[in-house]
């Protein structure tokens, strides 16, 4: 009995130190609360922005709470919109002290069984509390803040008062906080003009802003908010008709966004600091931080003003235009209404990165090397080139700035599909297990490539064969001014150095005399390619991308409807509608024209052009072969010919037309020395 009375005493023991434990550490937790809210019988005062967006020189560009909309009064709220948010979140709203014991209670068995803080405290008073003065980190002490403020709120406010700064500070997808902003985003009508249906689906959204964006999730959106339906008719504030009538309308949205604003540029940049932050959406939003970005106003502006200026890629579904900063991968730019991380076929534009960039960086292939552009079949594919048209044997450098589909489909074949596509995968690109066949030589995947990756797998190769994700923000500062992250810069090498000029090189004579000639008349350094994606319908993608040292610029449009009616047509494809916005930019942005330095390791070499023309192969030519039977282009030095041509041994004297000459040889000068153009 002694020995059980001494364990009674020491469990004792251990319980009562556990439990003053705990009641110190509540209250350090509240003593930690900042001096001004715990003097404060106002926690309502103001009404703090809760998101602030900067621009690469530090300027404000938006905060997603102080933009000038009115503010919701909730007397002059119709019924229907108070209880729909009540029934969702919050039944006993009006019935319990500020906190749902029970809720709190399975919060923390959640918590207990999972290993970890994940569940929140659900009460609309607590929900206040946390948007307006707290963090949104999931720690004990947070929750302890949590509750101690929100039995504070609820005794100096009324619940109507604690509910209508709710509706005016929640976050409703889409950078629009409040209730007013929510409705006019959506449905462009006030607040006060709400129908049951259009309030149900408001108050579904709330839950989790991406997951049931009315825009890009409208199916979840509906399904949302039919449950809010179904909740407000078992708690009594609807009718059964009413519930009928409205569970079968559709969303009907009257989007109030201007596509051409720096809309876009918000919701990847707070993509980005989803997964920086481990935070979702709506956390962000409500959270007081300071994101800085690297949007360039200027150029910003200038990407808006050249898709202003072509009406024809207004007048198509979708459309992006980017601009990056080959230095920082920062994005100056992005204007564009897809959704985020959309894939699209990459078409042509596909082919520096999969089939030419790996050929030359094995030595499969350089830019001089002859390429057999005739038709070819590989069982029971028969591929062509555009418009039909063979030209034989042709450099690798003509293939790929006239962008010919036979040659890339011959080097994809070279370099082998698994190994190719190693490349790419190591910038990002993923393939799906289908995706194995030569015809990814011409962009065919199964589901594509996003237009700010593709952006970044050419800023690779301006960045000497380095690949570095591009970033939307530079640092993130929470609500006292704290870094609580910086972008840092992690490059992976692709391709060498040498790699990376030759595909530069190449892609200058695109942008000069291939299918991005609309640059020509810039007057600057340019490497560019384009791409189209299209059959006899039409097109439903159009691509260019161009870059040099200092930035690149890409342009997409297309058809994300599938519907035919909506195809571009086949004057409208990469290299006339996206060359010609990506000139537009350029045009604007002139003081970007630098060009790249010649690597050591990439050298020029002297070619016999007879048994370049004759036998295909590259022979060096003789110290004394006549220029006009030389063609000289770069090569890695490390696959730099080694054999000299027999042609041209010993001197050798052209002869005039008044000489007595043989036949045949005057018909090899004919040939060669008259009618030959340098490649």
């Amino acid at each position: 009995m002694k020995t059980i009375h001494k364990v009674l005493i020491i469990l004792c023991l251990i319980f009562a130190t556990i439990f003053v434990s705990f009641f110190v550490y509540i209250h350090i937790c509240i003593q930690q609360i900042d001096k001004n809210l715990l003097s404060s019988k106002n926690l309502l005062a103001n009404f703090q922005d809760r998101l602030t967006f900067y621009d690469d020189s530090d300027n404000i560009l938006a905060s997603t709470f102080s933009n000038g909309e009115t503010v919701a009064n909730l007397s002059s709220l119709p019924p229907h919109v108070k209880n729909a948010f009540i029934s969702i979140e919050d039944k006993t709203f009006y019935s319990h002290n500020g906190i749902n014991m029970k809720r709190i209670i399975k919060s923390i068995l959640d918590d207990i069984f999972s290993g970890y803080a994940k569940s929140g405290a659900s009460t609309i008073s607590q929900q206040l509390i946390k948007n307006l003065h707290l963090s949104s980190e999931k720690t004990l002490k947070r929750k302890i803040q949590e509750a101690y403020l929100t039995k504070k709120l609820e005794e100096n406010h009324t619940k109507d008062e604690i509910l209508e700064t709710y509706l005016n500070v929640i976050y409703f997808g889409h950078n629009a906080i409040g209730i007013e902003n929510a409705s006019n985003k959506y449905f462009n009508c006030k607040a006060k003009d709400l129908t049951l249906s259009q309030a149900a689906t408001l108050a579904g959204v709330i839950k989790s802003p991406n997951l049931y964006s009315p825009i890009f999730n409208p199916e979840n959106c509906w399904q949302r908010r039919n449950l809010v339906l179904k909740e407000m008719l078992k708690d009594g504030y609807i009718t059964a008709v009413d519930y009928e009538k409205s569970i079968n309308e559709k969303l009907n949205l009257s989007i109030q966004e201007n596509i051409l604003d720096n809309n876009a540029y918000f919701k990847e940049s707070i993509k980005e600091a989803e997964n920086i932050l481990k935070m979702d959406e709506k956390e962000i939003a409500m959270s007081n931080y300071k994101i800085y970005t690297f949007l360039d106003t200027k150029s910003q502006k200038n990407a808006i003003k050249s898709l202003k200026n072509n009406t024809k890629a207004l007048k198509f579904q979708s459309f992006c235009s980017i601009i990056l900063d080959n230095k920082t991968l920062g994005v100056k730019a992005y204007v564009t209404n897809l959704q985020s991380q959309t894939k699209r076929q990459p078409g042509s534009i596909l082919k520096p990165i999969l089939c030419y960039g790996p050929a030359f960086e094995q030595g499969i292939l350089s830019p001089l090397t002859p390429i057999d552009d005739s038709p070819i079949s590989y069982e029971n594919w028969n591929p062509k080139n555009a418009n039909n048209t063979y030209d034989g044997y042709i450099s690798t450098r003509e293939a790929l700035y006239k962008s010919k589909n036979i040659p890339a489909i011959k080097a994809l074949s070279y370099v082998g599909i698994e190994n190719a596509k190693q490349y790419a995968q190591k910038m990002n690109i993923i393939f799906d297990k289908s995706d194995n066949h030569l015809a990814l030589a011409l962009g065919a995947m199964k589901d594509g490539v996003t237009p700010i990756l593709l952006s970044s797998c050419y800023a690779c190769f301006a960045n000497d064969g380095n690949f570095e994700t591009p970033h939307f923000i530079r640092k993130i500062e929470d609500y006292s001014g704290k870094i609580i992250y910086e972008v840092k810069h992690n490059k992976t090498r692709i391709f060498s150095a040498e790699t990376a000029y030759m595909i530069s090189d190449v892609l200058k004579d695109c942008a000069k005399i291939g299918t991005a000639k609309a640059l020509s008349d810039l007057n600057i350094n340019l490497a560019a390619k384009t791409g189209t994606v299209g059959n006899s319908e039409g097109n439903s993608d159009a691509w260019c991308v161009s870059y040099n040292k200092n930035l690149t610029i890409l342009s997409w449009v297309g058809n994300t409807t599938g519907k035919i009616e909506n195809n571009l047509n086949n004057a409208q494809n990469g290299g006339t509608i996206t060359t010609q916005i990506c000139k537009n930019l350029w045009s604007l942005n002139k003081q970007y024209d630098k060009w790249f330095s010649l690597p050591n390791g990439v050298k020029y070499a002297n070619i016999d052009a007879l048994d370049y023309h004759d036998k295909h192969i590259l022979n060096l030519a003789q110290p004394n072969t006549p220029q006009n039977f030389v063609i000289t282009d770069i090569f890695n030095e490390k696959y730099i010919p080694t054999h000299h041509s027999f042609n041209f041994i010993g001197e050798i004297k052209i002869p005039n037309e008044t000489e007595k000459r043989p036949e045949f040889i005057w018909s090899f000068y004919k040939l060669y020395f008259d009618d030959f153009i340098t490649v």
